[in-house]
C-alpha cells in the first residue's frame, strides 16, 4: 500500500530510476532516520531534565554532594554518546529492512549477545556492581568517620587553649589517614573484581613486584618526598592553616600529604612543594605568634618620652574590647635598639595568637602615627641637599634680592663684548643701604635682614645668571674674570 501510494505520488516511475528506488524505499528511509533524529533530541531531553532535578536534589544534602557531581559528570556521556548509539543502531537496521535487506542475522546476532550480557549480568555483573557498592560506601564511611574520630580522640586529651591547634593537627591527620584507607579499598576493590572475572592475581602482584623494583631504582625522589613527609606529620612540623616559610616560599598551608606540601602566598599564588625539597621549615603561627615592631624617631626627641608613649599605645591596644581578646601579653618596649643613620630606633615586642600578628601591628601603627602627631614627636624621613657647586659666590644674608641684583646687574646678552674697564666699574661700585655713610660697607653698623626661602630661591637665581653671562663672553679676559671672581667673594 505504502510503495503504490508512492508510486502513485511520484507518477509511477520508470523501473530502476532514481524516483523508483525513492517510492520503493528510500523515501522511508529518510523519514526513519529523520525520525531517529527527533527521537533522540527528545529523549535528551527529557532525560536531562530529569537527571538535573536528581543532580539538584542530591547536592543538597552533604552526604550525597559527591554523587551528585559524578551523576553530572556522567550526564553527557549517558545523553549523548550512549543513548544516539541505541538510536544509531536501531535506525540503521530500520532503513536497512525497507530497503530490501535481509537483517535476520543482524537480528540473531544482537539476540544471543544480549543473552550472553543478561546472563553475566546476573552472575559475575552482579557480584561486580556489589563490589563496586560497597567500596563506594567504605570510601564514604572513611571520610565521614575518620576524622572525626580522630578529633574526637585529640581534643578530649587537649586541654581548652590548645583546641584550634589540636584541630589543625586532626585535620591534617584526617586528610592524610583518609587518603591512605580510600587508596587501600580501591586496591582491594580491584583485586576482587580481577578474581570475579577470573583473571589470575598472582602473575599480576608478581608483575607489580618487577615494575616495583624498576620503579624504585627511578622514583628515588618519590621515595624521599614521602619518608620527609613521615616525618613531618609525624613531628607535627606545620599543620593545614599556619603560616610557614619552606623551600623559600611564604604562604598559607592549604594541603598536605605524604608527597608534598600546597601553599597559597600574599599574591593567590598556589606553590606545590615536594616534601624532600624541604631542609628548614619556618612556623610562623604554631601555638602563639610575636609582635615585633621597629620604631624609629628623629635624635633630637627625649628616648624616655618616647619609651613612654610607645608604651602607653601598648597598653591602649590591649585593653581594646577587639584587639584585647588576641593578646597574650601586651606590645610593650624592649629596648633601644639601635642608632640608625637619621633615627633612634625602638623595638617593641607582644605575644599574641596565631595569625593575629599581622593585623595587631597594622592597628599599632595606625595608633602610633595618630599618637606622634598629637605628641609632636617626629618620625624622620630621608632628606636631600642640593650642591651648587665649588665656584659659586658666598651666600650673604646682609643683602636684599634688590641690592644683591644691582651689585652682580643684570646678565648680558651672549655676543655683546665688554671691556675689562666696564666688568670692574660694574661690579666694584658698592652699594650703600639708605641713611648709611659711603665710606664704609654697611655704614660702620650691621645691616640685619631677614630671608626667606623666596628670597633666597631668588638671589641664588640672579647669582646662576649672572655667572653664566660671565663665563659665556668668549671676549673677557682671564684677568676680568679673576678680579670679577674676586670682586664678588669680597662683596
Amino acid at each position: 500500500m505504502g510503495d503504490n501510494f508512492f508510486h502513485t505520488i511520484l507518477g509511477n516511475p520508470a523501473d530502476g530510476s532514481f524516483l523508483d528506488w525513492a517510492a520503493d524505499g528510500g523515501i522511508w528511509a529518510l523519514l526513519i532516520a529523520l525520525g531517529a533524529v527527533l527521537g533522540w533530541w527528545f529523549v535528551r531531553r527529557a532525560m536531562r531534565r530529569g537527571l538535573k532535578q536528581a543532580i539538584r536534589g542530591l547536592d543538597q544534602h552533604e552526604a550525597t554532594a559527591d554523587v551528585g557531581m559524578a551523576v553530572q559528570a556522567a550526564d553527557s556521556w549517558v545523553t549523548t554518546f550512549l543513548l544516539a548509539g541505541v538510536f544509531v543502531a536501531v535506525a540503521a537496521l530500520s532503513i536497512l529492512w525497507v530497503l530490501g535487506n535481509n537483517i535476520d542475522p543482524a537480528i540473531d546476532y544482537l539476540k544471543t549477545v544480549g543473552k550472553s550480557i543478561g546472563t553475566w549480568l546476573a552472575t559475575d555483573g552482579l557480584r561486580i556492581l556489589l563490589i563496586l557498592f560497597l567500596s563506594w560506601v567504605a570510601t564514604r564511611v572513611s571520610r565521614r568517620v575518620i576524622p572525626r574520630v580522630l578529633s574526637s580522640v585529640m581534643l578530649g586529651q587537649a586541654s581548652t587553649a590548645d583546641h584550634d591547634e589540636i584541630l589543625k593537627r586532626s585535620q591534617t591527620l584526617s586528610s592524610v589517614f583518609v587518603g591512605a584507607v580510600v587508596a587501600l579499598i580501591y586496591i582491594l576493590a580491584l583485586f576482587t573484581v580481577l578474581s570475579v572475572l577470573a583473571v589470575p592475581i598472582g602473575p599480576v602482584i608478581g608483575g607489580f613486584g618487577i615494575a616495583g623494583i624498576a620503579v624504585g631504582f627511578g622514583a628515588q625522589h618519590l621515595v624521599r618526598d614521602l619518608i620527609s613527609g613521615v616525618f613531618i606529620l609525624a613531628e607535627n612540623q606545620y599543620r593545614t592553616g599556619d603560616v610557614v616559610t619552606i623551600a623559600g616560599v611564604s604562604g598559607l598551608v592549604e594541603s598536605i600529604n605524604l608527597r608534598r606540601t600546597v601553599l597559597r602566598d600574599l599574591d593567590g599564588q598556589v606553590h606545590v612543594i615536594p616534601n624532600g625539597e624541604i631542609t628548614v621549615a619556618a612556623n610562623k603561627t604554631k601555638y602563639w605568634s610575636r609582635i615585633n615592631l621597629d620604631i624609629g624617631v628623629a635624635y633630637k626627641e627625649d628616648v624616655v618620652r618616647v619609651r613612654e608613649v610607645l608604651n602607653d599605645v601598648g597598653n591602649e591596644i590591649a585593653g581594646d574590647p577587639y584587639y584585647g581578646l588576641m593578646l597574650i601579653t601586651p606590645p610593650q618596649v624592649l629596648r633601644l635598639n639601635s642608632f640608625d643613620d637619621s633615627a633612634v630606633t625602638f623595638k617593641m615586642l607582644g605575644d599574641c595568637k596565631p595569625m593575629k600578628q599581622w593585623e595587631i601591628m597594622g592597628e599599632m601603627r595606625k595608633r602610633i602615627k595618630i599618637r606622634f602627631d598629637a605628641e609632636g614627636i617626629e618620625i624622620p624621613f630621608p632628606h636631600q641637599t642640593i650642591y651648587w657647586g665649588e665656584a659659586q659666590p658666598p651666600f650673604r644674608t646682609d643683602h636684599t634680592p634688590a641690592q644683591m641684583a644691582s651689585v652682580v646687574g643684570p646678565p648680558e646678552t651672549t655676543g655683546q663684548p665688554r671691556d675689562a674697564d666696564q666688568v670692574q666699574t660694574r661690579v666694584t661700585t658698592p652699594v650703600q643701604p639708605e641713611g648709611v655713610a659711603p665710606g664704609l660697607p654697611g655704614g660702620g653698623s650691621e645691616l640685619s635682614i631677614p630671608i626667606t626661602p623666596a628670597m633666597r630661591e631668588e638671589m641664588l637665581a640672579v647669582i646662576a645668571m649672572a655667572t653664566q653671562a660671565r663665563m659665556s663672553d668668549v671676549g673677557s679676559s682671564t684677568r676680568s674674570r679673576s678680579l670679577l671672581m674676586e670682586t664678588a667673594d669680597n662683596d
